[in-house]
C-alpha cells in the first residue's frame, strides 16, 4: 500500500529544526549517490515492543494508564518512558533473561542489514528504547549498525532514564529521530525512515520515503504522508531494491 497525499501537518511538530535543502522527493522516486535508512528498533525491527513486554511483566497496572495518555497525545514519549519506568522495580538480569526468552527479531532484517552494506546504503537505529536491552539484543543477533537510543541506569532497584540525544529545544521525544534525519539531510543524505509508532511521525514528515505499519500508518493516513506498508524489512527491501 502507498499513500498519495502530501501532508500539510509540519506545523503541529516542535522541535528540530531542518536546514535548507532541495524539496523531498516524491514517494518511490529515485534517492541520489548518499542513501541512508534511519529505522526505529521496538516493533520494527523486533516482532514485538520490548518496552511493553518488560512493563507488562514486571510493572504494576499503572503503566497502561500512563501508555493511554500518551497514545491520545496527552503526554510526550520522554515523559511516558520516565513515568512508566519509574514504576519498575526489577534487576536488569532479571530483565535481559526474560527479554531473551520472549523478544524475537524479524527474521528478514538480517538481509535488509546486508543488502544495505552491499549497496552503500547507510543504516542506522533511532530508538526511543533503551540502551540496556536494544545493544543486547544487536550483541545477541550479531547486528553491528550505529544506534542512537536512551540511557536506563539502575540505582537501587529502581530506574531512572537519561537521554543523550535529545533535542534541547523539545520536551516530547528522548531520542530526537527527527535531529538525526536533519544531520544526514546536511551530509547530503537522502533518506527513507522505517517505524511502527508515534515517535515516528516527526522524522516520516521529512523523510524522502517513508515505510510505515500499525499506529505509524494510522498517523501518516491522519497526516495526509505518503509512505508504503511494510509488515517486514523483505517488504522494505524490495521497495528500495531500485536503489541498490
Amino acid at each position: 500500500m502507498i499513500g498519495s497525499r502530501k501532508s500539510n501537518a509540519h506545523t503541529s511538530i516542535r522541535g528540530a529544526k531542518g536546514p535548507d535543502a532541495p524539496p523531498r522527493g516524491r514517494q518511490g522516486c529515485e534517492l541520489p549517490a548518499k542513501r541512508a535508512v534511519l529505522t526505529d528498533f521496538d516493533g520494527t525491527i523486533t516482532r514485538t515492543d520490548v518496552a511493553e513486554v518488560i512493563l507488562a511483566e514486571f510493572a504494576p497496572p499503572g503503566w497502561w494508564e500512563i501508555e493511554e495518555l500518551h497514545r491520545a497525545r496527552a503526554i510526550g514519549t520522554r515523559e511516558t518512558m520516565a513515568r512508566q519506568f519509574a514504576l519498575l522495580h526489577a534487576n536488569q538480569d532479571d530483565l535481559l533473561r526474560f527479554i531473551d526468552s520472549h523478544v524475537a527479531m524479524d527474521e528478514t532484517f538480517l538481509d535488509f542489514v546486508r543488502f544495505c552494506e552491499s549497496g552503500g546504503i547507510l543504516l542506522e537505529i533511532v530508538s526511543e528504547g533503551l540502551d540496556f536491552y536494544v545493544r543486547h539484543l544487536l550483541r545477541k543477533w550479531d547486528i553491528r549498525v550505529p544506534v542512537r537510543t536512551n540511557r536506563a541506569i539502575f540505582e537501587g532497584g529502581i530506574v531512572r532514564i537519561e537521554y543523550p540525544w535529545a533535542d534541547a529545544t523539545c520536551t516530547l521525544c528522548g531520542t530526537c529521530k527527527l535531529l538525526r534525519l536533519f544531520e544526514l539531510r546536511t551530509e547530503g543524505y537522502r533518506t527513507a525512515y522505517v517505524g511502527d509508532g508515534h515517535s515516528d511521525l516527526c522524522p516520516a514528515l521529512e523523510a524522502d520515503i517513508v515505510f510505515a505499519k500499525e499506529e505509524l500508518a494510522r498517523l501518516c493516513d491522519e497526516e495526509e504522508i505518503p509512505y508504503t506498508h511494510f509488515e517486514r524489512f523483505a517488504d522494505v527491501q524490495r521497495g528500495l531494491a531500485g536503489f541498490a
